[in-house]
């Protein structure tokens, strides 16, 4: 059950975290039947950090028992688009009740003006579920 309140801040960065990605468009979308409704679409400022949104999660109870009977956390989707980046994709980023989740969101710019990641690369669809 979803009734308590996490949160989530997204900063785009280039060149090896030296520069800023300014004004890139950050959607967030609930990633279980749970929270779908759950949706935000957001801008990087100029320091290329949005602004903190706050998400639906679980009680933070869940996540202090070993074998809990729920999931402790919820999980959201987020794509983080900009005219002359590739376009990238997370999926299932954990928020915990109470706690701020910061994405590092590396953008690779492109010659072409935007798209998708070329095929073959590593970080195309990262999976930041627990292992």
């Amino acid at each position: 059950m979803l009734n308590k309140t996490g949160y989530m801040t997204v900063r785009a960065y280039t060149a090896g975290g030296a520069l800023p990605v300014e004004g890139a468009i950050v959607r967030i979308r609930g990633a279980e039947e749970e929270n779908r409704n759950v949706v935000y679409s957001l801008l990087t400022d100029r320091d290329g950090v949005t602004d903190r949104v706050s998400l639906p999660a679980p009680a933070r109870e869940l996540s202090e028992s070993p074998s809990p009977s729920e999931v402790p956390f919820a999980v959201y989707d987020i794509e983080i688009v900009k005219d002359g980046y590739f376009t990238k994709r997370l999926y299932n980023v954990p928020v915990f009740e109470g706690i701020n989740s910061e994405q590092l969101i590396a953008m690779i710019p492109s010659a072409q003006g935007g798209g998708n990641y070329p095929l073959g690369n590593i970080n195309a669809n990262e999976d930041l579920a627990p292992i």
